[in-house]
C-alpha cells in the first residue's frame, strides 16, 4: 500500500519536474536586433572560459529579482486569502531586506552557472524566437557540446532595456511556470552516484545535523529554499518519523533528460515515511535539486494550474518572525518546497534600485 501511494505521489509530482512552454517556439536564424546577437556572441565565450563574474554582468539580475518578488507575493496572496494589502506590503519589505539582496542573488546565480558545466563548451547559435505567450522578450537557442563531445543544449532569455540588451533569466523562470507538461518513463535503478547522494543527505539527519544535510543540496535548491525553511520542514518530518534508522530507494523515474525523481522510504524510530528526492546530472556529477519530506496533496489544486510547480508554492506564513522557527514540531511543514526566492537582500527594490 505504501509503495502504491508513493508511485501515485510520483505521478502527481511529475508535472512540476518536466516543464516547457506549449507550443514550443519556432526559432529563426535572424536575431531580433544586431545588438541582441552581439550580446549572445559576447556571453557564450564567457561561459566557455568559466568567467562567470563577467557573464553575470551581462544578465538582467534586477529583472530576475523583481520577478521573484512579484511571484512570491502573488503565490502568498493566492494561498492566504486573509492577507491584506498592508500585510503584503510588510511581507514585501521583509523579503527585500531578508531574502532578495542583490548581492545574495548574484552569488546564487553565480553558483548556478558554476554547477552547469559550461567551461570548455563549443557552440552554434541555432536561432532566435519571441518568448511564448505574453512573457515578453526573446529566446536564443544554442546547440552546444561539452569538451567530451556530449550535446548540451542551451536556452537563453533576452530582454531589451532601453538601448541595451541583457541576458534575462527571469524569462526562463516565467516559461517554466507556464503550462507544465508531463513526461513519464519507466522506473529505473538510480546510478550509484545518486544512491551515494541519498546516503549523504540522510546520514546527517540521522546524526542530528540537518544543516549538513542542507549543504548536500545543490545551489538551485538552496536558492529556492532558505535554510530556516528547510530546518522547519526537516524538524516537522523528524517529529513524525523519529530518528531515521534506515532508508530505501523505492523507485526512480526519469522525468526529463538527466533528471531523476527518486522515491525514498525512510524508516524512523517512530514511523516509516515516504519521501521524494530529485536529482539532475550536471556534467559527470549528480546534483540534489529537490527534496519533499511530505507527499504532495493528491487533491486538485484549487488555486489553478499556474501554481502546480512545487518550487513556486509559498514557504512563508504571514508571520515572518524568525523567532517562530524555534517552535519545532509545533510548526507544520509546508506540503511542497519553497518558492524560488533567493536569500538575504541588502536593498529594497524601487525606482532608485540598481
Amino acid at each position: 500500500m505504501k509503495n502504491a501511494f508513493l508511485v501515485l505521489a510520483l505521478a502527481v509530482l511529475l508535472p512540476a519536474l518536466s516543464l516547457r512552454a506549449d507550443p514550443p517556439p519556432m526559432f529563426d536564424s535572424a536575431p531580433p536586433d544586431p545588438a541582441a546577437a552581439a550580446l549572445v556572441e559576447a556571453y557564450l565565450p564567457l561561459l566557455a572560459a568559466g568567467d562567470f563574474e563577467a557573464a553575470l554582468d551581462l544578465q538582467d539580475l534586477r529583472g530576475m529579482r523583481q520577478y521573484l518578488l512579484e511571484k512570491r507575493l502573488a503565490d502568498l496572496k493566492a494561498r492566504n486569502s486573509e492577507l491584506t494589502e498592508q500585510d503584503l506590503e510588510q511581507i514585501s519589505a521583509k523579503l527585500q531586506v531578508s531574502d532578495l539582496a542583490p548581492a545574495r542573488l548574484r552569488q546564487i546565480m553565480l553558483e548556478v552557472l558554476q554547477e552547469a558545466g559550461y567551461p570548455g563548451i563549443t557552440w552554434r547559435v541555432r536561432g532566435y524566437a519571441p518568448a511564448p505567450g505574453d512573457i515578453g522578450g526573446y529566446l536564443a537557442s544554442i546547440e552546444a557540446r561539452t569538451p567530451e563531445g556530449k550535446e548540451k543544449p542551451i536556452l537563453l532569455g533576452l530582454v531589451q532595456l532601453g538601448a541595451k540588451w541583457r541576458i534575462a533569466p527571469a524569462i526562463l523562470e516565467e516559461m517554466m511556470g507556464s503550462r507544465p507538461v508531463v513526461r513519464t518513463g519507466p522506473g529505473i535503478q538510480p546510478p550509484p552516484q545518486v544512491a551515494a547522494r541519498v546516503d549523504a543527505f540522510w546520514t546527517p539527519l540521522q546524526a542530528g545535523e540537518p544543516d549538513k544535510a542542507y549543504a548536500e543540496m545543490g545551489a538551485t535548491y538552496r536558492a529556492r529554499v532558505p535554510l530556516l525553511v528547510f530546518l522547519e520542514q526537516a524538524q516537522a518530518f523528524l517529529g513524525e518519523s523519529g530518528v531515521p534508522n534506515a532508508w530505501t530507494i523505492v523507485r526512480g523515474i526519469e522525468t526529463a533528460p538527466k533528471t531523476l525523481v527518486i522515491g525514498v522510504t525512510v524508516q524512523g524510530s517512530r514511523a516509516t515515511r515516504p519521501t521524494l528526492m530529485v536529482f539532475r546530472q550536471v556534467g559527470q556529477t549528480w546534483v540534489a535539486e529537490d527534496v519533499q519530506f511530505k507527499m504532495p496533496d493528491l487533491r486538485p489544486d484549487p488555486v489553478g494550474p499556474g501554481l502546480g510547480r512545487p518550487d513556486l508554492k509559498p514557504d512563508l506564513a504571514p508571520d515572518l518572525d524568525p523567532a517562530a522557527a524555534g517552535s519545532g514540531g509545533d510548526a507544520p511543514a509546508p506540503a511542497a518546497p519553497a518558492a524560488p526566492v533567493r536569500i538575504q537582500p541588502d536593498a529594497p527594490i524601487g525606482p532608485d534600485s540598481p
